[in-house]
């Protein structure tokens, strides 16, 4: 009896379907690793989000199914492809200016039963808010964007931060929901050591948060972490989480944090088009195909772990391996990228796989910052 091997999820029956350089999605690794977000936070209703990693209505539709209402997302396109699901908050983390205030105001009016926010950390932001939304004969929702010592460009605990509330508090045209808190630098490969840097850091923000709810007498959320403390921030009580990466998840992640019960939902597939020399592949998987801010290797090869990654160019990726005998033109490969999320964006539409097939399409929206009319 011949034992027959057993297909990965992402190795269809038919590779003439496949088209290359291409995305794969696992929608039934995508639920396995919603079921986790909610495991780990304890409740859908602590989750929010983020959806930067895919920008994918399909994905959304799913999560929505699970019970989880709140999103985040990074962009004026993904606030307008968010605006149109049945949810109840949408906060647009970043921090806007002008031409993009007049459009999210546009949108916040269009969907009223949504409740939008966005971040502030400066007072001359806070004016623009302000001004914007009395023209505009609305009020602004705000999160104070905390720098937790991630040092980009966000306010700190100390007496600029106290002055910045009691405007928003004093200005009419604005409402204050509470604090963001993103610290995506503690990338500890220990979680007990990632937990430690992420109590420490947290310490200054609850005692503000105590402070500002007893002399303000009003409640003052907290929205902390990302993908890497989401485990940490998800003991404490009474705060909402933030994950983005742990719907798809990827390389960087799966080395950060190796025991995760989060799968890899995302695939990279390219063919062999070359085979240059000896112990040498040419693949049509060019830094245009994958996210490239990073030195090579830049994806893991199934089966190919051990290959050297010799060059990359906007079309070809050149590798070097022992066992390039075994492979042919025309042939294909499966990778897993390091970085998933800038790597999604390079696509209009993913393969969606399932029982060894191409079952549909999904598409990737809000890839333009183009600001469309309302």
């Amino acid at each position: 009896m011949i034992n027959k091997v057993k297909k990965k999820w992402y190795e269809v029956l038919d590779n003439n379907k496949i088209s290359t350089p291409g995305l794969l999605i696992s929608e039934k690794k995508i639920k396995s690793n919603i079921k986790s977000m909610i495991d780990i936070s304890g409740d859908p209703n602590r989750l929010w989000p983020h959806i930067k990693t895919h920008k994918m209505p399909g994905i959304i539709d799913i999560q929505i199914k699970y019970g989880i209402k709140k999103f985040k997302c990074a962009t004026i396109g993904e606030l307008e492809m968010l605006s149109k699901f049945d949810i109840r908050e949408i906060l647009l983390s970043n921090q806007l200016t002008f031409e993009k205030l007049e459009k999210f105001i546009k949108i916040q009016k269009k969907y009223p039963k949504i409740r939008m926010s966005t971040l502030v950390d400066n007072s001359i932001s806070l004016k623009n808010y302000s001004e914007i939304a009395e023209k505009y004969k609305t009020k602004i929702n705000l999160w104070i964007d905390i720098n937790n010592e991630i040092n980009i460009t966000w306010i700190k605990i100390n007496e600029k931060i106290y002055y910045l509330l009691d405007e928003i508090y004093r200005d009419p045209n604005l409402n204050i929901i509470g604090l963001h808190v993103y610290d995506g630098h503690i990338r500890n490969t220990s979680i007990k050591e990632r937990k430690k840097y992420s109590d420490k850091a947290f310490k200054p923000i609850l005692s503000f948060q105590k402070k500002i709810e007893s002399e303000y007498n009003i409640q003052l959320l907290i929205l902390a972490g990302g993908s890497p403390t989401f485990l940490a921030h998800s003991k404490r009580k009474g705060i909402f989480l933030s994950p983005g990466t742990t719907l798809l998840w990827d390389v960087g992640y799966s080395n950060l944090w190796p025991d995760s019960p989060f799968k890899i939902a995302a695939v990279l597939v390219s063919r062999i088009i070359s085979k240059p020399n000896k112990n040498l592949l040419c693949l049509d998987l060019g830094h245009k195909s994958v996210a490239s801010e990073m030195p090579l290797p830049r994806v893991i090869i199934k089966g190919l772990e051990n290959s050297i990654h010799i060059s990359q160019s906007e079309e070809h990726l050149v590798i070097k391996s022992e066992n390039t005998n075994k492979y042919n033109v025309g042939d294909l490969l499966f990778s897993v990228p390091y970085h998933i999320c800038p790597t999604v964006v390079k696509y209009n539409k993913v393969q969606v796989i399932e029982k060894k097939n191409i079952i549909k399409l999904w598409e990737v929206g809000a890839r333009d910052y183009l600001l469309n009319e309302i």
